[in-house]
């Protein structure tokens, strides 16, 4: 399946863009797979991430189901490192990245409101870094997109996240960052950029951020429960293709809205690059989304 989107690499903008992405992690080997992972994403801390319904350790168990499944070997994956403030500060602002260094905020950030009466240095350690490393490893994904036509981050899409704050379990914009870099790197080769987001939930970070940057070369097309936070009408306004579903949708008119939404976008935008935000909890079961 992957080789069918080998049509798709920019080669001569991945050239470029391998020589600047060592601080995010070092470019993958032919025999390597577009796949980015890394140990790191996963947040345990005492126990107490499992107050929130949000599975913080999925990724390893995503990982671990793939080998059983002899799909890949964990050495064909693509090992990032953790964005520097230098990298953060592209998208964030000064402030929020400092007030991420108290207790209050990181709670407010993962809904667990019990952190706030932690030792920061234990939630830095535990919980923030982490996220730091799932940053790295959207854009470094993206990177890889160009080189090979597609790409993985089996952690990140922390679409709630914008410049000036974050929510919803999500720290940093890593759309955002992963969009500039690209743009930066390639001197200009990448310019439009398309965001596909299927969660449930509207991604509000990016929306946000699209509208702080005035950036008109990014199309959004996002596909959402409206019933379910974050509600977010001032950021509906960056939304170039917007469905709005309810609670109770079924499989065919998921499916026929989606595909209305895709070939509208089809019609409407020629990106030079897709990103994906593949949120899982629009599948029955999922105890985020209804």
């Amino acid at each position: 399946m992957p080789n069918k989107f080998a049509c798709c690499a920019r080669q001569q903008a991945a050239a470029i863009l391998s020589g600047s992405y060592p601080p995010l992690g070092t470019w993958p080997s032919p025999q390597q797979l577009p796949i980015v992972y890394h140990d790191a994403y996963n947040v345990s801390f005492l126990g107490l991430e499992n107050l929130h319904v949000f599975d913080s350790k999925k990724f390893k168990k995503v990982v671990s189901g793939l080998e059983e499944k002899k799909l890949l070997s964990k050495k064909q994956l693509v090992t990032p490192r953790e964005a520097t403030e230098e990298v953060l500060l592209d998208v964030h602002t000064s402030e929020y990245l400092q007030q991420l260094k108290t207790s209050r905020t990181v709670a407010q950030v993962t809904e667990l409101a019990i952190l706030a009466s932690l030792p920061n240095l234990l939630l830095q350690w535990r919980v923030v870094k982490p996220m730091r490393y799932m940053v790295a490893g959207t854009m470094l994904a993206a990177a890889l997109a160009l080189e090979r036509g597609w790409s993985i981050n089996i952690g990140g899409g922390m679409h709630h996240a914008h410049s000036g704050g974050g929510a919803g379990w999500c720290m940093f914009s890593d759309l955002t960052l992963a969009l500039r870099k690209l743009r930066q790197g390639t001197r200009g080769m990448v310019d439009n950029v398309l965001i596909i987001d299927t969660d449930a939930h509207q991604g509000n970070g990016y929306e946000r951020d699209k509208l702080k940057f005035e950036d008109d070369r990014l199309y959004i097309l996002d596909i959402y429960n409206a019933d379910l936070w974050p509600c977010d009408r001032s950021a509906k306004t960056a939304i170039d293709n917007m469905t709005e579903l309810t609670c109770g949708t079924k499989d065919v008119e998921y499916l026929r809205s989606l595909e209305c939404a895709l070939q509208r976008a089809a019609k409407e935008f020629k990106p030079d690059v897709i990103l994906y935000n593949a949120g899982t909890d629009v599948l029955t079961g999922d105890p985020l989304g209804r």
